[in-house]
């Protein structure tokens, strides 16, 4: 007498990873090339004349030694590392509102004095005394 195993069903873990593996290969094969995505990051929902100027600001910044601009294949490869490293891909589009919109990038608020509070140092026993 043979034993014969019936079919296991798929498991919400493998339907976990068989959506992980879709959305890896959807994001390797996005729309648009790695310059026209990264641009469209950069501009971050913002009206057709500031995507413009993100535009132009992506283009400034993409320059090879002696400040070429990069062209073909390497800058399409290049922005490709920028969009795959979200530390780059953030600071291109923090640097844009920085530059174009004038928002100011964030600082660190543990390293910052309070405001109106000259009665404490650097905390080296430098701080004034009252």
């Amino acid at each position: 007498m043979s034993t014969r195993r019936a079919p296991k069903k798929m498991t919400i873990r493998g339907l976990g990873l068989a959506a992980l593996a879709a959305m890896m290969v959807a994001s390797i094969t996005a729309c648009g090339a790695p310059c026209e995505r990264l641009s469209s990051y950069v501009c971050d929902g913002g009206d057709a004349d500031y995507c413009a100027r993100a535009a132009g600001f992506v283009d400034e910044q993409l320059v090879g030694v002696g400040g070429v601009k990069l062209t073909g294949e390497l800058r399409e490869e290049t922005c490709s590392i920028i969009l795959g490293n979200v530390e780059l891909s953030n600071a291109y589009r923090h640097k844009a509102k920085e530059k174009l919109l004038g928002v100011p990038y964030f600082e660190v608020a543990k390293n910052r004095k309070p405001e109106g509070d000259e009665s404490k140092g650097d905390n080296k026993g430098e701080g004034k005394t009252k």
